[in-house]
């Protein structure tokens, strides 16, 4: 939810019926206390969004795992190409969609196999 408070413009999280205090929603400077965590969070509901329901990864312990996460890095993982192309396509779309690029210079593949392929 967001809103002009002030001539600033604000944000709130609801969760489920309570809404939490006002926030900066635009505009927060870089060493903003609240920078680096309004980005994680951002960052968190893009990946939710584009893996989370996919059934594509690879099983750890009967658990189907297909982002590692840590800080802003994000490693996406699944047991072939078509899969990850399709992992890849989905977070793309998604990523668009919350207004931010993947930035493909940055982005490496690394196929590891049993197969020796």
């Amino acid at each position: 939810m967001i809103w002009n408070l002030y001539n600033k413009q604000v944000a709130c999280v609801r969760i489920e019926d309570d809404l939490s205090t006002a926030c900066p929603s635009r505009g927060v400077r870089q060493g903003y206390s609240l920078s680096p965590l309004l980005c994680l969070i951002y960052d968190e509901a893009m990946i939710r969004e584009a893996a989370d329901n996919m059934e594509t990864g690879i099983s750890v312990g009967g658990r189907i795992i297909n982002t590692i996460r840590y800080a802003d890095e994000k490693a996406v993982v699944a047991n072939s190409q078509k899969r990850l192309q399709q992992l890849m396509d989905n977070l793309n779309k998604v990523t668009r969609e919350f207004g931010m690029k993947i930035n493909v210079k940055k982005t490496n593949v690394m196929c590891i196999s049993r197969k020796g392929k």
